[in-house]
């Protein structure tokens, strides 16, 4: 056979092998354990709290802000209760321990933020409180000298919004969608910390106004791209728009485009207020999401009972959306990983435990840490979820 011929051959058959290893599922499950639970301040366990900043900082864990119902729940008349209380998560091996030394607060009650863990510490965008939406950036670090994480004020993110979805690629952050007052949001902005003095930089708009989105980067077949997975869109009926889409950003050539629906493999899912996280070199693993099936009645529930033409027929909506909301069943079990060079869906396993919603995942040591959020209408959870990666 011809030198140059056989090369050309060899080549060929390296690199389609190279792309088939490339290909292959980086995740084939995740094994969970409960590694912690939120504590008050007093030691007692705390009910925890749904839209809470988790994030990793030198190593340590920070759990902070978020919002609870601490005396009873909101179809009870029970009034919502936002934190600004710091918690911090140490490991020795492991072993996981809260730091009972940190006195930190954030610099007001936040919930509902957007946050994304950099080098440079952990960055938080809007959220809401008492006082309503927010547009504030913050940096969180933990100093372990002092025992106590430092905040530092970043630049006013253009708009006030909450349920924001943040990630970043070096030190330079990403923010896109989002709640504002009236409308869901298709705003994307970037902010590069390395810069002194940064500003926030528009970037082109989302394909679509969304909320409670899960977005991470990943590496891609042309490079790292941003990848925006479900999300929400509030709309003038009051009934959200559930989504199933996937869409890309080319940072590159600064452009988006659709890629697969969500899906099990089989049949596509809505997928809202959910977390995810990058894995591996091409992977995107989801976590507890809302279907948005139940979620739909509940809001056809209230739009109704705001229409309501009589004080009977309002208290029997009333009781049934409550009937509804205190028989929930938990939200969506299933484990769904996105191979971002193949732009297949397929499911992975199904949580073992009622999952957590509107709350970020985030990667420390390579496993998946789950912590806080909402686990039915109104119940939060208090449990530090960790996920171990099994390939």
């Amino acid at each position: 056979m011809n030198k140059s011929i056989f090369s050309l051959l060899f080549i060929s058959l390296i690199m389609s092998t190279t792309d088939a290893f490339s290909q292959k599922k980086e995740v084939n499950h995740v094994d969970w354990k409960t590694a912690a639970q939120l504590k008050n301040l007093d030691g007692s366990i705390s009910i925890g709290f749904a839209g809470p900043i988790n994030g990793i900082s030198n190593d340590v864990l920070i759990v902070t802000g978020g919002a609870n119902f601490p005396d009873k729940m909101p179809w009870e008349g029970g009034k919502k209760n936002y934190s600004k209380t710091i918690h911090v998560l140490e490991k020795c091996k492991d072993v996981y321990k809260w730091n009972e030394l940190v006195k930190s607060e954030l610099a007001e009650p936040i919930a509902y933020c957007g946050s994304t863990s950099t080098d440079l510490g952990v960055v938080y965008v809007g959220g809401e409180n008492e006082k309503g939406l927010s547009n504030k950036t913050y940096l969180l670090k933990w100093n372990a000298a002092k025992k106590e994480v430092e905040t530092k004020s970043l630049a006013d993110f253009p708009i006030a919004v909450a349920n924001i979805s943040l990630t970043h690629i070096g030190n330079v952050v990403y923010a896109i969608g989002g709640d504002e007052a009236t409308k869901s949001s298709d705003f994307f902005a970037s902010l590069d910390l390395n810069e002194v003095n940064a500003k926030w930089k528009t970037l082109p708009n989302l394909p679509l106004a969304l909320a409670n989105a899960v977005v991470v980067a990943q590496k891609g077949i042309n490079g790292t791209n941003i990848y925006m997975v479900g999300g929400r869109t509030k709309t003038g009926s009051g009934i959200s728009d559930l989504h199933n889409t996937t869409f890309v950003f080319d940072v590159k050539k600064q452009i988006w485009s659709a890629a697969a629906n969500i899906s099990d493999g089989k049949n596509s899912t809505n997928f809202s207020a959910g977390a995810g996280v990058a894995v591996g070199s091409h992977s995107v693993v989801i976590v507890g999401g809302d279907d948005g099936v139940i979620f739909h009645q509940i809001e056809t529930y209230l739009s109704q009972i705001a229409k309501a033409t009589t004080e009977e027929l309002k208290a029997e909506l009333i009781a049934k959306k409550n009937k509804l909301v205190t028989n929930h069943p938990g939200f969506y079990k299933g484990v769904l990983l996105y191979n971002t060079l193949t732009n297949e869906w397929s499911k992975i396993g199904e949580l073992p435990f009622l999952p957590h919603v509107t709350t970020p995942a985030v990667l420390w040591d390579k496993k998946i840490i789950l912590s806080n959020g909402e686990i039915k209408p109104g119940i939060r959870t208090p449990d530090v979820m960790l996920g171990t990666i099994k390939k």
